[in-house]
């Protein structure tokens, strides 16, 4: 059972309310969450880690709110997806390999 992660379709509509309304705030607001929705939903989120890459898709991001991030996303999956006792023997998707390795990565750096 694979959990959605808020993701592109409500982003979607929060970027088109954001663009019909026209607010300065509104369009500003966005500049970080679209990426960072990508990065969590990337099978490479490690791509965060080249530098030319984060510059170019990933710029408005800050890789300590991407670790705290990430960390609770991977945290309440696996709470929600197999209670406390069974996270350590479950099978991961390579999105959230990808996004563990990231983490580890980042933590690593600072």
């Amino acid at each position: 059972m694979e959990i959605q992660f808020w993701g592109s379709t409500d982003f979607r509509l929060f970027e088109g309310f954001a663009e019909g309304h026209g607010s300065e705030e509104l369009k500003q607001g966005r500049a970080e969450p679209r990426p960072m929705v990508n990065l969590l939903l990337s099978n490479h989120s490690n791509n965060f880690l080249n530098l030319v890459i984060r510059e170019n898709n990933y710029g408005a991001l800050d890789y300590r709110k991407v670790v705290a991030i990430s960390e609770k996303m991977r945290d309440s999956k696996a709470k929600r997806l197999f209670g406390s006792s069974a996270v350590r023997s479950a099978k991961q998707n390579p999105t959230q390999k990808s996004l563990d390795a990231l983490i580890r990565r980042l933590q690593d750096a600072t």
